[in-house]
């Protein structure tokens, strides 16, 4: 793995080990879909050269669709699509390795403003270096993954892991469902029959109480009483995330931290079988 050295004069930074790895996985179909690739970047921002110094860490990939043919309009138009909901509309007419350089950099120049004036002024204070607090320490992560799922859509779900100097780190999951024939992202509207909620809802309870009797090795949780004496559910009702995936076998639902229970609780991936919800979907 080859690696390069960045070098920023006004802090004395040093970044190394960045690169852009392309990597193209073919999906296996009589038709010869397009392929699923990916670009990747590593780096490591240090505020000064020597030993026990302050860095900054940047793992990013970013997949996309490599078209087969010329006549191929959908796979750009899906590429754009994902893009453009991630990053924001700046980033529309961008490839990916152009996306993943300027990401870099705004994740640099975060780390830059948020503690250049701090760890300067520590050090002017006499801050010795076995003394530099671990929130000096930054990570940045972006992790995607794009398959095939059920028949027609593509599943593209984007990992953002970060810690900048809080008390933990922070990760959230975000998901998509592409059509393959029109590139558009299908949203709950588009999938659930609103007036099968309750009954939805009911499925994804199930699978709740499942987990949650799992995770703590017990089986006598049986009702949302149970599930709210282990912390879950107290300050929300269940409801069908924005955050879902149109699997292969069934629908995942994905919960971050936060949303239906706290922290310490991590996050729920819970999947309901097509057999049980189907009747429920509009597709």
């Amino acid at each position: 793995m080859e690696r390069r050295k960045l070098v920023f004069l006004s802090m004395m930074l040093c970044a190394t080990g960045c690169m852009v790895l392309p990597g193209c996985q073919p999906q296996k179909k009589a038709d010869m879909p397009p392929q699923v690739c990916t670009v990747s970047t590593d780096t490591i921002v240090y505020l000064q050269e020597g030993e026990n110094v302050p860095s900054c860490k940047i793992s990013l990939d970013i997949s996309y669709l490599q078209p087969t043919s010329e006549t191929d309009s959908i796979s750009p138009k899906i590429n754009t699509t994902v893009i453009k909901h991630f990053f924001g509309p700046q980033y529309e007419t961008a490839q990916p390795d152009e996306v993943l350089q300027a990401l870099t950099e705004n994740y640099i120049e975060n780390y830059k403003s948020d503690v250049k004036s701090l760890f300067e002024a520590d050090l002017h204070n006499g801050m010795k270096p076995d003394d530099v607090p671990a929130w000096y320490n930054y990570e940045y992560q972006l992790n995607t993954e794009m398959k095939e799922g059920r028949k027609g859509i593509w599943n593209y779900t984007l990992t953002d892991f970060r810690y900048t100097g809080g008390a933990h780190p922070n990760t959230e999951i975000t998901c998509l469902n592409v059509s393959q024939e029109t590139g558009k992202i299908l949203s709950e509207e588009d999938v659930f029959n609103v007036k099968d909620t309750a009954n939805i809802c009911k499925l994804i309870m199930n699978e709740l109480i499942k987990e949650v009797n799992k995770r703590t090795g017990i089986d006598t949780i049986t009702s949302l009483d149970g599930l709210q004496s282990m912390g879950i559910l107290l300050d929300t009702y269940l409801y069908i995330p924005s955050n879902f995936i149109l699997g292969k076998e069934g629908v995942t639902f994905y919960y971050n931290r936060y949303e239906i229970a706290p922290y310490s609780a991590g996050d729920f991936r819970l999947t309901v079988n097509y057999d049980d919800i189907q009747s429920y979907l509009k597709q």
